[in-house]
């Protein structure tokens, strides 16, 4: 397991360093939340603010956040989208579970930031 999350960190590490890249996950993650967006309704909503928060924060336009925090929701994203991990997606129930787990764990530990940053969202709408 540490292997895993430990390779996560550096290509974490890697994509916050390009637009594109980070557009490319982003986009991924929304294609698998639109197949199975049923198991992961209950936290869908943290899900695509943590994106929104990920895109504003590689603009430059959100810095409220530290950099290991980011590459955590990038690491978080990653494991998410990849079909092929501790349990395999393929695995019918079962196979979203981990990935469940894993954003629930993030979203918890990230749930500060992500009301502060959904905040600043607000402040930025109304101007």
């Amino acid at each position: 397991m540490q292997k895993i999350l430990d390779n996560l960190y550096r290509q974490a590490e890697r994509i916050i360093s390009s637009d594109t890249l980070v557009s490319k996950l982003i986009d991924t993650v929304f294609l698998k939340l639109g197949e199975a967006s049923e198991s992961f309704y209950k936290i869908q909503d943290n899900i695509i603010a943590l994106t929104r928060m990920l895109r504003a924060w590689v603009k430059g336009d959100y810095k409220n956040i530290s950099t290991a925090s980011i590459i955590a929701v990038v690491a978080a994203l990653l494991y998410f989208i990849n079909p092929l991990d501790i349990i395999p997606d393929f695995i019918p129930i079962i196979g979203q579970l981990d990935d469940i787990f894993v954003l629930s764990y993030l979203i918890k530990t990230l749930n500060k930031e992500i009301e502060r940053f959904m905040a600043w969202e607000e402040e930025q709408a109304s101007h």
